[in-house]
């Protein structure tokens, strides 16, 4: 394996560990707009069977004073704030769905961008894929501390590190001839 195919593979697995951090992320912030609208929906509905029909809010007699357009009927007045809560509420509701949406999309953009790596790091096993998360994930550690986590010389995991991305380029290879074919 030539110095440049070596950088790429090495690029290729620092990217993985990156996008698979922020597919984490992603994954994280979607359960929470999911729960939030969820929250909204369920008060959104509690509060529907609440409320008084528009026909009798309809028959309350407000008062406005002095051309202003205030209107004093304290029942009409807490009917009014409270609908324009609850089309605030919706709003809200409608912005979380978006976003929703926009999270599950990029997730599932990261998930079909990280699938080939993620499946040949699979067939690695549990020693090279320990050697490849701790050099290239978020959390890099140099030949040296892998070594020592390992109990294996420096030299052996940089041999390693090198076999590992032989095997990753020529599964890669192979998958990228399959698929064009």
């Amino acid at each position: 394996m030539n110095d440049t195919a070596m950088k790429g593979m090495e690029t290729a697995l620092r990217s993985y560990y990156r996008k698979l951090d922020e597919l984490q992320v992603k994954k994280r912030a979607l359960e929470a707009v999911e729960k939030n609208a969820e929250d909204i929906r369920r008060i959104l509905l509690d509060v529907n069977q609440l409320i008084p029909s528009k026909g009798t809010v309809s028959s309350y007699r407000p008062v406005t004073g002095g051309g202003s357009g205030l209107v004093c009927d304290p029942t009409a007045q807490a009917y009014a704030e409270f609908t324009r809560s609850m089309e605030k509420s919706q709003r809200e509701l409608v912005i979380l769905l978006e976003k929703k949406i926009r999270l599950k999309m990029e997730i599932m953009h990261l998930e079909s961008s990280i699938e080939g790596i993620g499946f040949a790091l699979n067939l690695l096993d549990s020693v090279e894929r320990m050697i490849c998360e701790q050099y290239y994930g978020l959390k890099r550690k140099s030949n040296l501390q892998i070594g020592l986590a390992l109990n294996m010389d420096e030299k052996t995991i940089r041999y390693r590190r090198k076999n590992i991305n032989q095997k990753l380029s020529d599964y890669l290879k192979v998958k990228h001839l399959v698929k064009s074919s």
